[in-house]
């Protein structure tokens, strides 16, 4: 019940979090939100850092679960890329665009963890995705995969973290340019059938 209750905390913080940003949002807010008193929220966490801290945990776990989903679906290197970009393209969509600027300002420390897991989760992914592609034949055989990952990975931070607004069109154009850049003329022609079959 306990662990419930502490999991509900967490869970509508996240999405008041990320809705409005962490500034704007009160200990009040999220105790209305859960319907709790703030007793409650204080008897499970610190303070406001400290739930926030907790929130990106699971926030992290979350996407860390849908990657490694993706990653044993037994599906080819492209089906397995495009769904990542699909859990991106969710979490994006449902983030204000002050949110990880508030993060940046306010908590650095969170922040600074923040870039720890796209360096220590999302770019092995993208690398294991990479060769697992080369292997199939869907991506060009002879593509620098370390390279190609660190590009990816300035420009998406470019995008996220530097005032960008997070526009979902600005990252979909950066996934399309990472995913042509990537594929063979035989992924093309998978990818393209994907696509067909997706608007079916």
């Amino acid at each position: 019940m306990a662990f419930d209750k502490k999991y509900i905390i967490i869970k509508e913080s996240l999405g008041l979090f990320l809705k409005y940003g962490v500034q704007h949002i009160t200990m009040d807010d999220i105790a209305n939100k859960c319907g709790v008193s703030k007793k409650t929220i204080y008897k499970y966490f610190n303070d406001k850092s400290d739930l926030l801290c907790q929130v990106m945990k699971l926030k992290a776990n979350e996407l860390k679960k849908m990657m490694a989903i993706k990653q044993q679906s037994n599906t080819n290197a492209l089906k397995e890329l495009c769904g990542f970009f699909d859990i991106m393209n969710t979490t994006v969509t449902g983030m204000s665009p002050t949110f990880i600027m508030e993060l940046k300002k306010h908590h650095s420390t969170i922040f600074l963890e923040l870039l720890k897991y796209k360096s220590k989760t999302i770019l092995p992914f993208l690398i294991q995705n990479i060769e697992k592609g080369k292997r199939e034949g869907l991506y060009k055989i002879d593509l620098n995969t370390e390279e190609i990952c660190q590009a990816f990975d300035d420009l998406s931070r470019i995008i996220f973290f530097n005032g960008f607004n997070n526009s979902i069109n600005t990252i979909k154009f950066l996934n399309s340019l990472f995913l042509h850049r990537l594929v063979s003329s035989k992924g093309l022609e998978i990818f393209n059938e994907f696509n067909r079959n997706k608007m079916i």
